[in-house]
């Protein structure tokens, strides 16, 4: 007899089930869909399409009846709901529209929306500019009704903005006083970005917009900062208290001539950030055109979690790495991420007669003058691959932990295989039992390192906390 497992989940009411929904982040309230047939039922899209056309858009006059209508639609449904907003075929055509929708919105209550526009077919974009000031007062001639300024809006995700849709969201979100999270994502032809944040501001992520030049960001409130993409002019004004940073500039300096006093201006700025992550490369073009972390005036003196981010760990690399731990009295967990995968980012020649002292120096002169990092608890290096240039960074970081204080050095393979790390002096005697359980590469200074088998669930919980963000 076949034994059948009692559904408790479907009969719930909707009104039980749109309460637990609003105790979930967005995202995890849509996967409930895969619950039961009833769940999923709940998420099901409504498409509405609009008779506009690309003019009604475009047009700052004319889009002011468009966007009266869609706020007043994305405001009608208070419960957990997907809704599609059409356009007639001929304006699909026009705009090489990718979806059958030009907006998507999702939402669980009036407290989070995840708005995303169609994504063009056209080869090039035009280039805009973004102004959004979510802490401005309503006026009688762009507000719309109380209920449409949006105006118990917390956390607001914005994706694939184009140049058509400027307008739009600058009139549907600017006065969304109680907004707290902004995330923009794929906003293809974005250059320019400026921002002001309210008393409620506290996070800003913004993901792979690649023609992004300028981001200008005025929030007193601001805590959180997270930027991938390519090296933009950052400018950040009125903000004190940052806990967390991530600037993930993986595709290089992009549309900017590099310039080490702003870099040197926005690091100032996030100095009190507890939560760090870096592209290598920016640290190796920083060392080489002439920055002397321990010359700054300042340190991180707060940061405790580093991620180093990398398509190689080479001599140079490793180097300024070194130069920048000088500047993190208080680190306590480190990740370093070797990612073949990423474009390597070419450091050009610098002309200057001054720059820090280990472009010049041998190894042995680097570790001497590396300064203790006697709070650090956790190396984790992922994608080693045995290199010279690895393990000596493992030395080197050896020499400045404290050995009371460091519990665990773990590296990992481009294979996912990982070990423990334990440097031994050539000539002293092992166990056997012990050498059988782990390999050994030995180094040019004649010791030998042992890496011993790692099983995966020691590692599980060791990761950046900003791994969550990709």
């Amino acid at each position: 007899m076949v034994e059948i497992n009692p559904d408790f989940i479907s009969p719930l009411p909707h009104d039980v089930i749109h309460a637990i929904f609003s105790f979930l982040p967005l995202k995890h309230a849509v996967k409930t869909s895969i619950l039961s047939t009833v769940w999923r039922s709940l998420w099901m899209p409504i498409h509405v399409n609009l008779d506009v056309g690309l003019d009604q858009i475009v047009n700052p006059e004319l889009s002011k009846e468009v966007t009266r209508v869609i706020a007043t639609f994305l405001i009608s449904c208070n419960c957990p709901r997907k809704l599609y907003l059409g356009l007639p075929k001929s304006e699909k055509v026009k705009l090489q529209m990718k979806n059958e929708w030009y907006l998507m919105a999702t939402k669980v209550d009036e407290k989070e929306l995840y708005l995303s526009f169609s994504e063009e077919n056209r080869p090039t974009k035009d280039h805009f500019h973004l102004i959004l000031e979510v802490d401005s007062s309503p006026n009688l001639e762009n507000s719309f009704t109380d209920a449409s300024r949006f105006a118990s809006l917390k956390v607001l995700h914005l994706r694939s903005i184009t140049h058509l849709d400027k307008n739009m969201v600058a009139a549907l979100f600017s006065n969304c006083q109680l907004l707290e999270v902004l995330k923009l994502v794929k906003c293809s032809g974005l250059q320019h970005l400026d921002l002001k944040g309210g008393s409620h501001f506290q996070s800003f992520e913004m993901l792979d917009c690649p023609e992004v030049v300028n981001i200008n960001l005025s929030a007193p409130m601001l805590r959180s900062f997270r930027y991938r993409g390519v090296l933009p002019r950052i400018q950040i004004k009125k903000a004190s208290g940052f806990t967390d940073a991530l600037l993930d500039f993986r595709d290089g300096p992009g549309h900017i001539k590099f310039d080490c006093e702003e870099l040197i201006t926005l690091l100032k700025a996030l100095k009190d950030v507890e939560i760090l992550t870096l592209s290598g490369w920016l640290l190796e073009w920083m060392c080489s055109a002439g920055v002397i972390f321990g010359k700054l005036g300042f340190q991180f003196n707060k940061l405790k979690e580093l991620w180093w981010i990398g398509s190689q760990m080479d001599r140079t690399n490793r180097d300024s790495l070194a130069c920048f731990l000088n500047f993190t009295p208080s680190l306590e967990r480190l990740f370093i991420d070797i990612n073949t995968q990423l474009d390597y980012v070419p450091c050009p020649p610098f002309h200057h007669y001054w720059h820090e002292p280990h472009l010049w120096m041998d190894y042995a002169a680097v570790k001497c003058n590396a300064l203790p990092l006697e709070r650090l608890k956790t190396v984790f290096m992922a994608g080693f691959t045995k290199q010279e240039e690895e393990l000596l960074l493992m030395d080197l970081l050896l020499e400045k932990a404290s050995e009371s204080e460091l519990t665990s050095m773990i590296v990992k393979s481009p294979e996912n295989d990982s070990w423990r790390v334990a440097k031994i002096p050539r000539g002293r005697w092992l166990l056997q039992t012990w050498i059988s359980k782990w390999f050994s590469v030995s180094s040019a200074d004649q010791d030998e390192w042992f890496f011993g088998y790692v099983d995966q669930d020691y590692c599980r919980d060791l990761c950046p906390a900003h791994s969550t963000v990709f």
